[in-house]
């Protein structure tokens, strides 16, 4: 296996990873057979060689993982120094956050070291190279490139877009993100019923970890598009909206609404803080706020506010009762039992 030029030292700073891993509840592997942790990882990542490094060590391979839809969240350790050769990878994009310990990455030739205040993403495709410290765990978020470009809006190019391959934690952005998206899979780790029987709430889950390549890990010169003007604005603006209106039980994300309104999604964006002074998924939101307080006054609701919020795919419950208070006066609770009707602030 070929090895980085000049390779730190390695060494872990505790004898093995953390005993339990987010996601044990979603056992994929469990192995310390080098062949078998090659072939089976291979098969939902790519195919690689594997090798442990320096010294007496024993491979304690922990995996775990858990599909949402295109993306699959896996949490894993290799429990010692591993060299993990994948060559060129496949056509999917790799979010990885560590937990614990460090690793060395080397992809398409640029070379960067991650640890509790780096993460990284790998590129679709290109040579890679990895070497993982003994202590190291990981959550790696596995996404395909055409989530990927739906989502960074890759706007007609050939090629799917390019991404920074590290990220720091200093970047606030990149901090509230990376805690926020560790924040949903504990909660997913320890309630995986209360969330998952919700479709809304499953894939308001995906959009979210998914935003960081629309946001946080996008290259510099990616200029925005020239919005349409007259007729095909407002075509686009009434397209949008029939779509948010006909599927307020569902999941709403901006590439679908921007999908059915045949515009790219930061033109949409545009439309909409023009002619409503809000995004689209702003407005999606005030009309789900809307519907979750119909259903809360209905007399046969026979539901639970979280129940109501979940179905309509609202994930954060206390970013939801802010939202709903602050659009209409009252808390959901209020609402639920009848104690006000709400103001419709908005």
């Amino acid at each position: 296996m070929t090895a980085f030029p000049g390779p730190r030292d390695m060494q872990a700073s505790s004898s093995n990873s953390p005993s339990r891993l987010p996601l044990d509840g979603f056992p994929f592997l469990r192995s310390s057979d080098p062949e078998e942790v090659s072939r089976r990882m291979g098969a939902v990542f790519s195919p690689h060689r594997l090798a442990l490094g320096s010294g007496r060590q024993t491979l304690r391979v922990r995996h775990n993982r858990l599909s949402l839809g295109d993306i699959s969240v896996n949490a894993l350790a290799y429990g010692a120094e591993v060299l993990i050769d994948p060559g060129a990878r496949g056509d999917f994009y790799m979010v990885q956050i560590p937990l614990s310990g460090r690793a060395e990455l080397r992809c398409d030739g640029q070379q960067v070291a991650v640890d509790a205040h780096t993460l990284s993403v790998l590129q679709p495709h290109a040579v890679s190279l990895m070497r993982w410290s003994e202590d190291c765990s990981m959550i790696l978020l596995r996404v395909p490139c055409d989530a990927v470009d739906r989502c960074a809006d890759a706007g007609g190019r050939a090629v799917s877009p390019r991404f920074a391959l590290s990220r720091s934690r200093r970047d606030a952005e990149v901090a509230a993100w990376w805690q926020a998206a560790l924040d949903l899979i504990l909660n997913l780790d320890r309630h995986p019923d209360a969330w998952l029987r919700h479709a809304a709430a499953r894939a308001a889950i995906e959009q979210f970890l998914v935003s960081a390549f629309s946001t946080l890990l996008r290259l510099p010169g990616d200029e925005e598009p020239k919005p349409p003007a007259g007729a095909a604005t407002q075509r686009c603006l009434r397209r949008a909206r029939d779509y948010i209106h006909a599927h307020l039980d569902q999941a709403l994300s901006l590439d679908a609404i921007a999908r059915d309104a045949c515009v790219s999604r930061r033109t949409l964006e545009g439309a909409f803080k023009r002619h409503f002074g809000m995004s689209p998924l702003a407005y999606a939101r005030h009309q789900r706020l809307l519907a979750v307080r119909a259903a809360l006054r209905d007399p046969g609701c026979g539901r639970s506010v979280t129940q109501v919020a979940l179905a309509f795919g609202f994930v954060h419950m206390s970013r939801f009762a802010a939202q709903y208070r602050e659009t209409f006066g009252v808390s959901p609770s209020e609402t639920l039992r009848g104690d006000g009707l709400g103001i419709n602030r908005s």
